[in-house]
């Protein structure tokens, strides 16, 4: 298995202060065992199953499509993606999340091509080039029109009749916002600038952006109680974390997003 390298761009237009946060984050790295856990929570996960259906409902099957992870850190959703079959790209702008990425891929045989750039930059040469651009947890580090202006360049990347696929935190998450609140009262916060998404702004923003055919799907009320609260009380994650919940869609803590760009007309 290689992984393409020649892809690489430098100079990534964001903030320097801001890409510090997330190279101090992806140096730290992980076991194997640790990433291989993470991965098949993913792959047996609610959202993972979401977005397989939807893909496969859109374009038949995976094997194929030309997919692209912006932010994409170690790629969680590329990974799945390249198991079946998919011509996956990983774009990221801290050289640390691409080196993490290159390690997983490699360790588990996948094939990906590495870009590093940020989002705004890309979009102005991968104009139309991909049927599925997928981010986890990316969108919601901008403020203001930023935040429209990163769901636009998800849609300027995809080919006519693409998808997007965008998953940030939910606004409405109790047990996540009061974690959140309780770290940064602290000073203990890891993660910059987040600033979550209601249902309601995601779905203005992505108009904004150019989309149709938008929804949105709400999960994980119980994964926040258990990863944001049990775990760091406890030290353990407990069994019931990724079962589903009746408060999932008030208040799950991961808002799905899947919007289309419109096919052209002949």
């Amino acid at each position: 298995m290689t992984v393409n390298t020649s892809a690489i761009s430098a100079e990534p237009s964001i903030e320097p202060s801001v890409a510090g946060v997330w190279d101090r984050l992806w140096q730290n790295g992980s076991s194997s065992t640790k990433d291989d856990e993470i991965l098949a929570r993913e792959r047996r996960g609610l959202r993972w199953q979401i977005i397989l259906d939807r893909i496969e409902t859109t374009f038949g099957c995976i094997g194929g499509l030309r997919t692209i992870e912006l932010g994409c850190g170690r790629g969680d959703l590329s990974a799945l993606l390249a198991e079946r079959g998919a011509d996956v790209t990983l774009l990221d702008q801290s050289q640390a999340a691409l080196d993490a990425a290159r390690e997983r891929f490699l360790r588990l045989g996948l094939s990906a091509r590495l870009e590093r750039s940020d989002m705004f930059k890309a979009c102005r040469s991968l104009t139309g080039d991909y049927d599925v651009v997928v981010s986890l947890g990316v969108v919601e580090h901008f403020r203001g029109d930023n935040r429209t202006a990163a769901l636009a360049a998800h849609h300027r990347m995809l080919r006519p009749g693409g998808l997007a696929i965008v998953s940030v935190p939910h606004a409405q998450c109790l047990p996540y916002r009061a974690w959140k609140a309780y770290l940064e009262f602290r000073g203990w916060w890891p993660y910059g600038m987040e600033i979550p998404y209601s249902r309601t702004e995601l779905i203005r923003r992505a108009r904004a952006a150019g989309f149709e055919r938008i929804n949105t799907h709400a999960m994980g009320f119980r994964q926040s109680i258990a990863d944001h609260w049990c775990k760091r009380i406890t030290g353990r994650r407990p069994k019931w974390a990724d079962t589903p919940s009746l408060l999932d869609g008030l208040m799950g803590f991961v808002l799905l997003m899947f919007g289309s760009r419109k096919e052209t007309t002949s």
